[in-house]
């Protein structure tokens, strides 16, 4: 064999490799079915009900996703890219309740984390709190709503309190036990 005989069968070898490969690329989800599958909107058009990893837990219809093709022309949903920054989103708190301004406190935020938790951090300075009713103080940011009620134990200055992160996306606080408190923790609470 020639040289360039051999020359050509390796390039005319690579370029076969090259076309049967898997590949990635970036989507956006455009619809989510519940059955573990998404519709996506890939540079090449749409790709309906393609199968997601379990560990993207809780596909959002927006959501900018990594996605694999196999060289027989199947889809694969990997994950979601990350958001700016670490992903933490500012709550929009209700009349009435402000973020802490000392020093050092974070301010009211929450996030989505890998395993499609919803997240919540921050200092919330409130009103109107009592142990009688549940009064709504923040609302989620579009796009973060939970897939069910999560309701956590939170504490303030000398209080306890019960936190319900609501499907709707807001979030509602009520006393268990103290008074007029003059600062309420989100940390730690959490639900999917």
């Amino acid at each position: 064999m020639t040289r360039r005989l051999a020359d050509a069968v390796e390039r005319s070898a690579a370029r076969s490799v090259a076309r049967g490969a898997a590949s990635w690329s970036l989507a956006t989800v455009s619809l989510v079915h519940g059955d573990g599958t998404v519709d996506i909107t890939t540079a090449t058009g749409p790709v309906e009900r393609v199968r997601r990893l379990r560990s993207y837990a809780s596909p959002q219809v927006g959501d900018r996703v990594q996605v694999a093709k196999s060289p027989s022309g199947n889809w694969l949903v990997e994950g979601a890219t990350a958001a700016g920054s670490d992903g933490w989103q500012p709550l929009s708190l209700r009349s009435g309740f402000t973020a802490s301004t000392t020093s050092g406190d974070a301010p009211p935020a929450c996030r989505r984390t890998s395993d499609g938790l919803i997240a919540l951090s921050g200092i919330v300075v409130p009103t109107g709190l009592s142990t009688s009713a549940s009064v709504v103080i923040a609302d989620l940011p579009a796009g973060i709503q939970p897939e069910y009620r999560g309701a956590c134990v939170v504490v303030g200055d000398g209080l306890t309190g019960r936190l319900y992160i609501n499907t709707s996306g807001s979030i509602s606080a009520r006393l268990l036990s103290g008074t007029n408190p003059s600062w309420l923790s989100l940390d730690g609470a959490q639900c999917r």
